[in-house]
């Protein structure tokens, strides 16, 4: 049986930067990744620029076979993790083989949550992996009218894809605007201007109830309002379910959200570690436990895993934040955005500069911000979430765009 000083299961982001930040550290350290997918690692955030033409395929890739040779990493590709014992602190493979470790990281990522029925899945693409890009690429010379399904980034993104390809698509919501959680009504108008400026046809509240193939090859779908509708591709964009099956039989806490660890990503377990998609981890600044899935947390919490496995005790500190240009439009999520219980928001918006932001306020403290086309803000909010500073002097003020948010006395 092989085994590891350093084991981590995972081979994206997460888990290449961990190995690499032990490597840095350790020059002699035994460290192996093992990665359920078939490819080196890539960039997950890159996907659409491919499909929208702006870079090609080979740029897609981070790293190389060589990469892994030189730092002494042994990288196991196309390896399904089936089960850990944490007693023996081994890791089963699918294949079998058993794989021994001193100190685990865990970092499987998600896979896309499953969606529509078998006998229409030839049209129905997704863009998690480079699988799915590489076949939405081929197929989107013959797309002529798709179906955009999800009102998340994802959806933003498949949205300018086909607008790019000069394909018009349908936008299905089953709720009544884009991005329902993020924004209010006001931000929704924005985006969902800006989506017709662009030739989208949008349908709120509304959702499929049954879909067949037609004799035409396409799908035909009934929503349940009654809508009768006919597609030749469905893009789905709603969301992820975290890879924990290999977590069954073992004591690891976990819930919905992930893998429960600490804000040092240690879990209740002696010597396993979580970060990345996967993990729901304790925010420091925000004092409460989350599971934040975007690229730069990702990288963030593999640096900072490595560490810890090495034998610092050093908290996970960041605010966390999702940029994205689409259709014209620049939009930034940051922090804690969004309708949840104990936070109320501020929004200031103009409908014909196509400004919005919406500032998400817990016990008067700035936790998070929703950003359209005020990106010049992103860094002067951050460090507002981070010092935790009390907005309630300024509530009244932030409605509006006359007031600067330098303004602000922040805490120091």
């Amino acid at each position: 049986m092989n085994s590891y000083q350093y084991l981590i299961i995972g081979g994206g982001i997460t888990g290449v930067t961990a190995a690499e930040t032990i490597r840095k550290a350790d020059t002699r350290a035994t460290i192996g990744i093992i990665g359920e997918e078939p490819y080196l690692l890539y960039s997950r955030v890159l996907l659409p620029h491919y499909l929208k033409n702006k870079i090609k395929r080979e740029q897609l890739f981070l790293r190389a076979q060589r990469d892994f040779y030189e730092k002494n990493i042994d990288l196991r590709l196309d390896q399904k993790v089936a089960g850990i014992d944490t007693e023996k602190q081994t890791v089963t493979l699918e294949n079998g083989t058993r794989l021994g470790y001193e100190k685990l990281l865990i970092s499987s990522g998600g896979k896309v949550k499953p969606w529509g029925e078998n006998g229409v899945q030839s049209l129905v693409y997704r863009l998690q992996t480079i699988e799915d890009t590489d076949r939405l690429k081929i197929d989107l010379s013959k797309i002529k009218k798709p179906i955009v399904i999800g009102g998340s980034f994802i959806g933003l993104e498949f949205l300018e894809v086909f607008t790019l390809n000069n394909i018009s698509p349908t936008l299905l919501l089953d709720r009544p605007f884009f991005f329902c959680k993020l924004v209010e009504k006001n931000g929704g108008e924005i985006l969902h201007r800006n989506f017709e400026r662009h030739g989208i046809k949008i349908l709120t509240g509304d959702a499929v109830e049954s879909m067949s193939m037609l004799a035409t090859g396409e799908i035909g779908a009934v929503t349940r309002l009654g809508h009768n509708l006919e597609a030749d591709a469905v893009a789905v964009g709603i969301g992820l379910d975290k890879n924990l099956e290999f977590l069954a039989g073992t004591k690891i806490e976990s819930s919905k959200a992930g893998i429960r660890v600490n804000e040092f990503l240690e879990t209740n377990q002696k010597n396993i570690w979580a970060a990345g998609d996967v993990a729901e981890f304790y925010d420091v600044i925000l004092e409460r436990p989350r599971s934040v899935g975007n690229w730069t947390n990702s990288f963030l919490q593999g640096q900072k895993a490595g560490l810890n496995m090495m034998g610092s005790k050093e908290a996970f500190r960041a605010v966390s934040a999702y940029s994205i240009t689409n259709l014209g439009f620049q939009i930034t999520a940051l922090g804690d955005c969004g309708e949840k219980e104990g936070i109320d928001s501020v929004v200031r918006y103009d409908m014909y500069q196509h400004l919005y932001e919406r500032f998400f306020l817990r016990q008067g403290v700035l936790v998070g911000a929703v950003l359209i086309n005020c990106f010049k803000d992103k860094i002067l909010l951050t460090k507002l979430i981070e010092s935790k500073t009390k907005l309630d002097l300024y509530k009244d003020r932030l409605t509006s765009f006359d007031f600067d948010l330098k303004d602000i006395s922040m805490v120091e």
